[in-house]
């Protein structure tokens, strides 16, 4: 049983988006958080994405500089 229940729990997080599921590893909300820590997760996970976002763009100017 346990065995079918593993595959269930894959076959769920494969349905689920890349956001989602790097939102889950990063800052995982869990279902006894309270209302503000949940907030502050969603807001830190934005910043998180933020600032990978620049580092990626900043990456890709220096190596176009490099080529």
């Amino acid at each position: 049983m346990t065995e079918y229940t593993t595959m269930n729990n894959e076959e769920e997080e494969d349905k689920k988006s890349f956001i989602q599921r790097l939102r889950d590893s990063v800052l995982p909300i869990k279902p006894e958080d309270s209302g503000v820590k949940k907030v502050m997760k969603q807001i830190g996970f934005a910043a998180f994405l933020g600032v990978a976002g620049v580092v990626t763009a900043l990456l890709a100017i220096a190596v176009s500089f490099a080529l």
